[in-house]
């Protein structure tokens, strides 16, 4: 009974001192898929893809009309017609609101004979022989008279109103009986941008001076702004993703002007403005409508990226854990620049290898970039480095905006 009671004991402990190394095994593994933050992690298959890295600068930004005009009677008098409405959509050249022209047709009567008299006076000295003074003198009359004329003139063509852009009527700030004076300032055409001169580049907004105002609803710029710590990536003619407030249709652009004056923003941070000119006449776009922006700063193309994550050090060396037929295999590889959540692969590996990766879970991650194989590792960033927020890349041949 005793041999067969320390048999017993014997082999209880074997099994305790196996269940401990196993335990233990199982500790060590755990041990191994822990990241330095203490999240959980989950191996996954990835494979080694070539891929566009892009890097971005993120801005938010005010859609604008790319051309916008503010438009004021320059003569006075009492508007008579008012033939379009808020929303109407107008040529170039169509007349939007007229005033009486009755002491305006006078006033060109008027100078129209005072041209004339002044002509038979200059021409009766001529033929009279008289002096060389009685001449000039009449003829810097006639000048005078001819340039009254031409102002009484251009007087009249005032008192119509034309539009000198095709677009929609966004305000209408007069009516019919209003009296008008000739104190405002005359009627304006721009682009509205950076250093704009219009009025007003906010559609949206009522402008204190204009008494119709026309915008383009064809082509349009995103009015954004940057820090000074992006201002130096920024040039004419860079790409730019945009994504409307509330809408998941993405559309492209290319930067128009980089301003070099700064501007304090309500932190007090200085913001230098950014206008990005919209490629084509996409539908849906707004006058006064907030969007998002990824101006793509570097793009570097056929880039053999695998995971970060998949990344390891063994005997000084970086390798991966690549599967092989159904087995993990440590492979040497040599490693280019780190873009966030993938890293570019110069040798080791080719496309389409497998590799062992990593997902956390359970806590928050860094880096954003994400990978596509096959066209695939796309990164955007506020700010330096390659990052999170990505750009999918506008289509093939896109080119600059209106």
């Amino acid at each position: 009974m005793r041999l067969r009671a320390r048999a017993i004991s014997r082999r209880r402990t074997i099994v305790a001192v196996i269940i401990t190394l196993v335990v233990v095994g199982a500790g060590g593994a755990w041990a191994a898929l822990r990241s330095s933050s203490s999240q959980a992690v989950t191996p996954t298959l990835v494979s080694a893809a070539t891929s566009t890295i892009r890097a971005g600068v993120s801005a938010s930004g005010t859609i604008q009309p790319a051309h916008r005009a503010d438009l004021t009677f320059a003569v006075s008098g009492t508007v008579t017609s008012l033939p379009v409405a808020t929303g109407d959509q107008v040529k170039a050249g169509a007349v939007l609101a007229t005033v009486d022209t009755t002491s305006l047709k006078t006033t060109v009567t008027s100078a129209q004979a005072s041209v004339s008299a002044t002509q038979d006076q200059l021409t009766a000295q001529q033929d009279a022989g008289s002096s060389a003074v009685q001449i000039a003198s009449t003829q810097a009359q006639l000048t005078d008279a001819q340039a009254k004329l031409a102002e009484a003139e251009t007087a009249l063509a005032a008192a119509s109103m034309t539009s000198p852009i095709a677009g929609t009527v966004a305000q209408v700030n007069i009516a019919v009986g209003d009296k008008v004076g000739s104190t405002a300032s005359a009627s304006s055409s721009s682009s509205a941008g950076a250093g704009s001169s219009s009025a007003s580049t906010d559609a949206s907004s009522s402008s204190s001076t204009a008494q119709i105002v026309v915008i383009s609803t064809t082509s349009w710029v995103v009015e954004a702004s940057v820090g000074s710590a992006d201002l130096p990536k920024l040039k004419k003619g860079l790409q730019a993703e945009i994504t409307p407030s509330g809408s998941a249709t993405k559309v492209f652009g290319t930067v128009k002007s980089v301003g070099i004056i700064a501007s304090s923003s309500s932190s007090g941070s200085a913001s230098f403005p950014v206008t990005i000119a919209v490629t084509g006449s996409p539908k849906g776009l707004y006058a006064g409508g907030a969007a998002d922006v990824s101006i793509i700063v570097k793009q570097v193309e056929n880039v053999l990226t695998v995971p970060t994550s998949a990344l390891h050090t063994e005997k000084s060396k970086t390798v991966v854990h690549q599967m092989k037929n159904g087995a993990q295999v440590s492979t040497p590889v040599t490693v280019g620049t780190t873009y966030g959540a993938v890293t570019q692969i110069l040798s080791g590996l080719k496309a389409g290898d497998t590799v062992v990766g990593t997902t956390f879970r359970g806590g928050n991650t860094t880096g954003g970039t994400r990978t596509r194989q096959g066209g695939g590792t796309s990164g955007g960033s506020s700010g330096s480095g390659f990052g999170g927020g990505g750009f999918d890349g506008p289509p093939a041949g896109m080119g600059g905006g209106n």
